[in-house]
């Protein structure tokens, strides 16, 4: 009777442990964190190549969770849909973004946020949607894609206008400007030494120009005064004499100075 008894104690134990061992593994395996989270979806407009489930979400290059399902929009298969469980207290608002990071050009790629003081509203769930949608942001590989991409364009586009300018009849036109140009620069150098003698010539005139002007203000100017001064010396007598007239007529025949009284007068 003893011995049923020791080993029902011993097998009661063994369950015990057992238990205690599932308990501690599932503790290790879930950290039996006490943390709340919210479940929040990112829409992606680019590959996710190198992301999984169970992907870090990193807020400030701090973990916040993780990525719990990727799938594709079925209504735009260019769209790649992902839910993030994150913990409850994140700063997450309307100007939160999230992007495609990695830990250098070949680590683990991981969703990171970066918030913004532009919007601190929180995110409201729009029509249709079970859960808040956090706007995503290229990534840096897409960001270098396009840019590659728009200067390969360029280029080419560069390119095609070169052989544009240089092809067909351009060439011969250029050809012939570059003639004209010639033979303009040969009649100039043919004609510099009359310009050479040109602005000789006017040099001279500048030097003699003051030597004119001072004869002009102490010969000519002092008669051209004196004959004004005459004229208007003319112009009063005139204009005395025509007086006269009009008030004495009889000066004409007699004169200014009256006749002597003849006899009985």
């Amino acid at each position: 009777m003893e011995s049923k008894v020791n080993y029902t104690l011993v097998g009661a134990f063994v369950l015990i442990l057992t238990i205690a061992l599932i308990i501690f593994i599932t503790w290790l395996s879930a950290g039996l964190s006490t943390k709340h989270y919210k479940t929040y979806l990112v829409i992606m407009h680019e590959s996710v190549a190198g992301l999984g489930v169970n992907s870090a979400v990193k807020y400030n290059g701090v973990n916040v969770g993780s990525i719990k399902q990727i799938s594709l929009n079925n209504r735009n298969p260019e769209q790649v849909r992902l839910l993030l469980q994150i913990e409850e207290h994140t700063p997450i608002t309307e100007g939160t973004t999230a992007t495609l990071n990695s830990q250098g050009l070949t680590g683990i790629t991981y969703v990171a946020l970066q918030g913004s003081d532009s919007n601190l509203n929180p995110i409201p769930i729009l029509r249709g949607e079970k859960y808040p949608i956090i706007k995503s942001t290229p990534s840096l590989f897409l960001r270098l894609d396009t840019t590659l991409r728009a200067l390969n364009s360029n280029m080419n586009q560069i390119t095609q206008d070169i052989n544009g300018v240089l092809g067909g009849e351009n060439p011969a036109l250029f050809r012939k400007i570059l003639d004209n140009l010639s033979i303009t620069s040969n009649h100039l150098a043919a004609q510099s030494k009359r310009l050479d003698i040109i602005l000789i010539n006017t040099a001279r005139s500048t030097q003699a120009f003051p030597s004119l002007m001072n004869t002009l203000t102490q010969q000519t100017l002092p008669s051209t005064n004196q004959v004004l001064n005459n004229l208007t010396i003319m112009t009063d007598n005139l204009l005395e004499l025509s007086d006269n007239l009009r008030q004495n007529p009889s000066i004409l025949i007699r004169g200014q100075k009256p006749l002597p009284l003849g006899p009985g007068e």
